[in-house]
């Protein structure tokens, strides 16, 4: 046989088994799996020609070409399986069941072709000879064999092709749309020659895929052990960091969760090899995720989740075109919670835990200008100072609470009232969308709410209503409202008379030292 014939066996033989020996000690990993699976097949396919260049016997000659068959079909599956693998699909069950049920049939009838020469019309001879086997014209389900070897692998590369030629593709890769398509053209011509026109030494579909499988082993494994071992040098680094961390690979997918990170959220599923979309879609339901404070400003505080605080940087390694990201996560829950009850001191009335004045007047502007449609109720409470006088303070505070808390409760009837405390016993409520209905509502509501049997649990207050018009300022609406107060609270005279009354006989009844402790 000519010299230059095993020199080229020989070259593709060894390219064939490089990818076998350094993917043998990560089979058991599903993300290299196939691609091994690939890389023995196509071994095999060069001990077959092997075996075919040197049969010296009609047995190895006739049964090494046929076992090709069953073989290539193999590679053509798990070229496609790859391929999926690479562009993040996942195969399904169903094709790997057929998939694997044609290769066995592949498998018996290319044994039993001696019998019915399905495959290659001519059955076995002790008689035969390579130049006779060369010249064989081939059986049907030569031409099914073929077929969907050919369909598995159009479809295959037709979407590898159609993941790199995406316009508004943002990731980089390894695969040049260009280089798929010109090797996926003149593999199919190469094999075409090869069948129909002319009978190469050595099949050139063989050196193709030996050369696809090479790259893809170089491109898939190779990119993939040099990122992981320039990540796991800094591992020693991540493990004592206080935050939680998760790296990202060239496809946006988690290459790795720090410890921490999975710990706090074990119940979430975190999984490598999910996307970073994956990951945050499962953290929406315990965490409120930001890059910047302002983002929270306009959320309402959550007590049940956490907050995380989101820095994420790129990282690129030029060597391997490869890129990926670094995504920080610190956890600023009681930072937040903090400021949450800051601006809760600030904005709010400690004792009735209603809005006080200064949250009205650093909103005044905000209310003008969002709510035009807005109503707005002044109450002055009847009888603090005589509570206070005789009952004592804490009295005179449960009697302001008592109404505080009616007006809170309406929020659970309406979303959208804003309840304040002016000062001592004037309180404000602005509906945010009025009309004179919902106000009456409202007023029913609230009376309902603080009306007693008992002279002394029942809160009696004076009050004006308004409601905005033609956009009026809010201290327009104030001075409208504190009017018609005045009015009734001056009206009110007998009730006085008959709180004091009252508040005498129960004072008499209660000892003195208990009226302020």
């Amino acid at each position: 046989m000519n010299v230059w014939i095993w020199i080229i066996y020989a070259l593709f033989s060894i390219f064939a088994i490089i990818p076998v020996i350094k993917l043998d000690e990560v089979r058991s990993n599903p993300q290299y799996r196939v691609l091994w699976a690939l890389s023995f097949l196509v071994l095999i396919w060069a001990l077959l020609i092997g075996f075919n260049l040197t049969a010296q016997t009609p047995f190895v000659l006739y049964y090494s070409r046929l076992l090709t068959y069953p073989v290539v079909f193999g590679i053509s599956y798990t070229v496609y399986a790859t391929i999926q693998m690479y562009i993040r699909r996942k195969s399904s069950k169903m094709l790997n069941f057929l998939a694997l049920s044609f290769f066995f049939i592949d498998l018996l009838v290319v044994a039993t072709n001696t019998t019915h020469l399905w495959v290659l019309k001519i059955p076995f001879s002790e008689t035969l000879t390579r130049e006779l086997f060369n010249e064989v014209s081939r059986g049907w389900f030569f031409y099914v064999h073929t077929f969907i070897c050919y369909i598995l692998l159009l479809v295959g590369f037709g979407q590898m092709l159609a993941y790199l030629g995406k316009k508004d593709k943002q990731i980089e890769d390894a695969f040049p749309f260009p280089m798929i398509l010109f090797s996926l053209i003149f593999g199919i011509a190469l094999n075409i020659t090869h069948l129909f026109f002319y009978h190469f030494p050595i099949d050139p579909t063989f050196s193709f895929v030996v050369i696809v499988t090479f790259v893809l082993y170089t491109v898939i494994y190779k990119r993939d052990f040099n990122m992981n071992l320039i990540l796991s040098s800094r591992k020693f680094l991540f493990s004592k960091m206080r935050e939680m961390y998760v790296i990202l690979g060239p496809n946006r997918e988690v290459i790795e969760y720090s410890a921490n990170l999975v710990e706090r959220f074990s119940h979430l599923g975190l999984k490598e090899g999910e996307s970073v979309k994956e990951l945050f879609r499962k953290l929406k339901f315990v965490a409120i995720c930001y890059h910047d404070m302002n983002e929270i400003k306009s959320i309402p505080y959550d007590p049940k989740k956490f907050y995380l605080h989101i820095d994420d940087q790129e990282y690129r390694i030029e060597r391997f075109k490869s890129k990926g990201a670094l995504i920080l996560l610190y956890d600023e829950t009681e930072t937040v919670k903090m400021m949450h009850e800051i601006d809760e001191i600030k904005s709010h009335d400690q004792m009735t835990n209603v809005y006080n004045r200064n949250y009205f007047e650093l909103n005044r502007e905000k209310f003008e200008k969002e709510y035009p449609f807005m109503g707005l109720i002044m109450f002055d409470v009847d009888g603090l100072k005589l509570f206070n006088d005789y009952l004592g303070h804490r009295e005179g505070d449960k009697l302001l609470m008592k109404f505080s808390s009616v007006l809170l409760k309406l929020n659970q009837v309406y979303g959208d009232l804003i309840p304040v405390r002016f000062g001592g016993d004037e309180f404000v409520l602005i509906a945010k969308k009025a009309d004179q209905k919902k106000m009456d509502d409202l007023m029913v509501r609230i009376i309902e709410g603080t009306t007693h049997k008992n002279p002394l649990e029942n809160v009696s207050f004076s009050y004006g209503m308004t409601i905005r018009k033609n956009q009026e300022p809010l201290h327009v609406m104030l001075k409208k409202a504190d009017i018609l107060l005045y009015e009734m609270k001056d009206s009110r005279a007998a009730y006085k008379k008959e709180l004091v009354c009252n508040l005498e006989s129960e004072a008499n009844q209660v000892p003195r030292k208990k009226k302020d402790a």
